[in-house]
């Protein structure tokens, strides 16, 4: 199909995507603002444990590596090609002038936000489109696709912020919902945007003539390409353009569409020729899989990691409260998208498939939502606008569906009154940390509270001790044993161990650490004081 996109549309796209991105960065902006010389704003609003860490591999990247390792667990382990995206926004934050890294650091993340998140909206646009001429129809599902949620507020409302054991999804699943991904993860939304033009390149392979338009060839290069740079990004995301792959393959099967078979027959009517383009960009994407098969199988550490990384799918009554509008709304456009002479099948076979993924024997289960909610989108617009021409009906629907990040953009304002931790960060922690980054090597390891070891890789170019609960190996049982560590009444042969076992060469001791126990360090001959100041005291180990 011919794809023609006005300069209103693009306008209307850039204008309000512009204006999304700036109400998502209204927390941020406000948690800066309220910072004092005591209580520093820590870039953070929203998943603030995951945005530390995502400044850890940052600072990886700025301190000169080109690989991945774990910064919140001391088991030696080899560097891995994961991360990438992370890792180059580091660099870029070590090149840009300035005194303080980590503001840098942070300046760059947030940047990276916009600009992928700006990128991001285009590109769903441009997706849209190329399934329906209907200018409404695209522009509400793309206002669907960018403000949408689904009925979390209505659980909180009604006082059920933990239903069936989890909290609703739109409160917390990027993957699911493009408002989380323009709030706070640069890298969904790249990996966002190529997954979809990987989409649209395989669409073209299909569709062009292998006679008449040569350059068919490089619509399937093109899409292996894009989910290849995507896999580098999130790995697991190939599953769902497989997935998908298989999907509409299945779907062009079950139609018989014109062009794809010559005469009635099972195995004639088979799109053999769209299977085999297909097997190209599964080919092309198909080394990241590989590879992180090989690292995950090969490795104790990495292979913890993924084990323990578990984000699995809740009952199933949490999809329906996150996506039930818009699946009524799409049941009234499934035939006429079904009958359509251009290729709206496809959504279809996105959107039937999606609920097989989230249920997989898969430690990233609801992840595997990736991306679904742009399609559904579509098929909600296209039966909303099918079943009422009110303009008040097609807002009130929009307004509806708007009210959980209404919610979440006001709730994480609100809740940096105070300055409260961890959102905020002590300047004498991070005087210390400052001072602590100036005398450590690449691959030393230090011992602090889970707390205080969150963040202490954002700033400090070692590894921790415990600090991150997926990237900590083992992290409950590294918490207990800090715990122990800070504890007057743990035997000083015991903390020995302890340090040697997990070749510790630093112990940082704060309020945090106080909290634990009544251990005092500097009555440790085997810790000697190297820095001082206020609440907060370094030592090396003595080895």
């Amino acid at each position: 199909m011919s794809v023609t996109i006005t300069r209103r549309e693009y306008r209307f796209v850039l204008l309000l995507g512009l204006a999304t991105l700036a109400i998502a960065s209204i927390p941020y902006v406000l948690g800066a603002a309220l910072a004092t010389e005591s209580r520093i704003f820590g870039g953070f609003v929203y998943a603030v444990e995951d945005g530390y860490a995502y400044l850890a591999h940052m600072r990886e990247g700025a301190n000169g590596v080109w690989l991945f390792t774990l910064p919140y667990t001391p088991e030696p382990h080899p560097p891995r090609l994961f991360y990438l995206f992370h890792l180059l926004l580091g660099k870029l934050a070590a090149v840009i002038p300035g005194g303080d890294l980590t503001a840098r650091m942070v300046l760059v993340y947030h940047g990276a936000r916009v600009f992928f998140g700006l990128g991001l909206l285009l590109t769903v646009y441009r997706f849209l489109a190329e399934f329906t001429r209907r200018v409404l129809v695209r522009q509400v599902a793309w206002l669907m696709v960018t403000f949408g949620g689904g009925l979390g507020w209505l659980l909180v409302a009604l006082e059920q912020p933990d239903w069936l054991g989890s909290i609703p999804l739109d409160f917390i699943l990027p993957e699911g919902f493009t408002f989380l991904v323009l709030y706070n993860f640069p890298h969904i939304a790249l990996a966002r945007t190529l997954l979809l033009w990987g989409i649209l390149f395989l669409l073209k392979a299909w569709e062009a003539s292998p006679m008449s338009k040569p350059r068919f060839p490089f619509y399937a290069a093109g899409a292996g390409i894009c989910w290849l740079l995507m896999g580098l990004i999130v790995p697991f995301y190939i599953a769902v353009a497989w997935a998908l792959t298989g999907a509409a393959l299945l779907v062009l099967w079950l139609r018989k569409k014109p062009g794809f078979c010559q005469k009635p027959g099972f195995f004639v009517s088979i799109p053999w020729r769209e299977g085999r383009i297909a097997g190209v960009t599964v080919l092309i994407s198909a080394p990241v899989v590989a590879y992180s098969a090989w690292v995950f199988t090969s490795d104790r550490v990495y292979e913890t990691w993924a084990a323990q990384n578990l984000i699995l799918s809740p009952h199933p009554l949490h999809y329906l409260a996150a996506y039930g509008v818009l699946l009524a709304l799409a049941l009234f456009a499934v035939r006429e998208i079904w009958r359509d002479d251009g290729p709206a099948w496809l959504p279809l076979a996105w959107v039937a498939v999606a609920p097989l993924l989230v249920y997989l024997p898969f430690n990233l289960q609801r992840r595997l939502v990736e991306g679904a909610q742009i399609p559904l989108s579509l098929l909600a617009a296209w039966g909303l606008v099918k079943i009422s021409k009110s303009k008040l009906i097609v807002s009130a629907t929009l307004i509806a569906l708007s009210l959980t990040n209404v919610l979440l953009v006001t709730g994480n304002s609100l809740a940096l009154r105070g300055q409260p931790s961890p959102i905020y960060r002590d300047a004498g922690e991070i005087a210390a940390l400052d001072w602590l980054d100036g005398q450590v090597r690449l691959g030393d390891v230090a011992l602090s509270s889970y707390a205080t070891g969150n963040y202490l890789p954002a700033r400090v170019g070692a590894r921790v001790f415990v600090g991150h609960g997926p990237e900590s190996i083992h992290a409950g049982e590294k918490k207990a044993l800090a715990a122990r560590f800070f504890d007057a009444a743990t035997e000083d042969a015991w903390r020995r161990r302890l340090l040697a076992k997990y070749s510790v060469d630093y112990v940082f001791w704060g309020p945090s650490e106080r909290a634990l126990g009544g251990f005092d360090p500097r009555s440790a001959d085997y810790l000697e004081p190297i820095y001082e100041m206020g609440s907060y005291a370094l030592f090396e180990v003595t080895k």
